[in-house]
């Protein structure tokens, strides 16, 4: 905790949402999360990985790829990236510091810290549950675009925003059609680019008991039409004590390539 709080103070990021809205808190976290639950996230990395690995051929052109939820990289296998192509962009809102300095001697590697659902800030300055398709980056040439595991992550922070600092502001059904948009708009935004796109989400969440007995399921994307996915696996995202004591969660992940020209 100590040690996570100096990271916390020593860190400056060039948006102010990054810590309004807790972001760069749960980035420090995930990573103590990440040494604690190593073991078991180490398949879901893996099948992260060697999708994007198996479907990097399907890019239009190898001058530029753009990497959408780059976080810590933990499922990313940039070194891939920075060899096939000559110029690769990573997007989040947040970078660590530590996250960067591994890359250094990645000369073709570029942080970009921007706001992938590009509402946060009307959110904050606004008021208002104000919806929007992102725009940015979409002029470029890319080669491909990647989307890794951020597309569920998206309503996360605006809810815990609109809790606490607009409480009592909006009707709860108003909330959540707005937060269901983020990841709608989000897709809209991935067709947007008329470029080949990796897509890769957890589309629902499954909670167990101490026995492995189904307690419940949360879909995600019941409001959206996802294409079939190319592959699906389980994450055992956090198990037992992780987030409960008695209860562990598993997540179901699916891969998919929108906008494939093959």
């Amino acid at each position: 905790m100590i040690r996570e709080l100096l990271t916390y103070i020593s860190e400056s990021p060039k948006l102010i949402e990054a810590k309004s809205f807790g972001h760069l808190a749960e980035s420090i976290s995930l990573l103590s999360r990440e040494s604690r639950c190593k073991s078991a996230w180490l398949s879901h990395r893996t099948e992260c990985k060697n999708f994007i690995k198996e479907h990097l051929d399907e890019a239009i052109h190898f001058d530029s790829v753009l990497v959408l939820g780059s976080g810590p990289l933990h499922e990313i296998p940039v070194e891939d990236l920075s060899q096939k192509f000559k110029r690769v962009v990573l997007v989040d809102i947040v970078h660590l510091r530590s996250t960067k300095k591994s890359l250094s001697h990645l000369k073709n590697i570029e942080f970009i810290e921007h706001d992938i659902s590009e509402i946060e800030t009307l959110l904050k300055n606004e008021r208002k549950l104000i919806e929007k398709v992102p725009s940015a980056f979409i002029s470029e040439n890319w080669g491909m675009i990647l989307s890794i595991n951020i597309m569920s992550q998206l309503p996360i922070h605006l809810r815990g925003y609109i809790k606490k600092k607009l409480k009592n502001k909006f009707d709860q059904s108003d909330i959540d059609y707005y937060l269901l948009q983020s990841t709608r708009n989000h897709l809209l935004y991935l067709k947007s680019f008329q470029r080949p796109v990796i897509l890769i989400t957890d589309i629902e969440t499954n909670y167990y008991d101490k026995n492995n007995k189904l307690l419940q399921t949360d879909v995600n994307y019941s409001h959206l039409s996802l294409p079939s996915p190319s592959k699906q696996w389980s994450w055992n995202v956090a198990p037992i004590p992780e987030f409960d004591k008695n209860i562990a969660m598993k997540m179901t992940v699916q891969a998919f390539v929108i906008n494939s020209a093959k």
